[in-house]
């Protein structure tokens, strides 16, 4: 399996970037999970400067942010999302959408 994957991913630097976006998501989806189960509200974030960050938590040159996440207790609930399309829009079940 693990020469399977090196590769799969070998001279694909795009495959490797995007891989690691989506392991990122996965583990800020846990993280998030477990605060919950925990009684702490979370929110991922992103729209802040990933080059100052990494200054200053001195990030390897061969890394990158991939987002956020902000865990802690909220002040109020969370205003409702505007622009929410119904249910019936957005999941499409036994079929592609046409």
């Amino acid at each position: 399996m693990v020469n399977m994957m090196g590769g799969f991913y070998a001279d694909n630097d795009s495959l490797v970037r995007a891989e690691g976006h989506r392991s990122c998501g996965i583990a800020a989806q846990a993280l998030m999970l477990a605060a919950q189960s925990m009684g702490y509200d979370s929110c991922p974030m992103i729209g802040f400067d990933f080059q100052a960050t990494g200054e200053l938590i001195n990030l390897p040159k061969t890394h990158e942010i991939s987002m956020a996440v902000a865990i802690g207790k909220a002040l109020s609930p969370a205003r409702p999302r505007a622009g929410q399309l119904p249910y019936e829009e957005v999941v499409i079940q036994n079929r592609f959408s046409k």
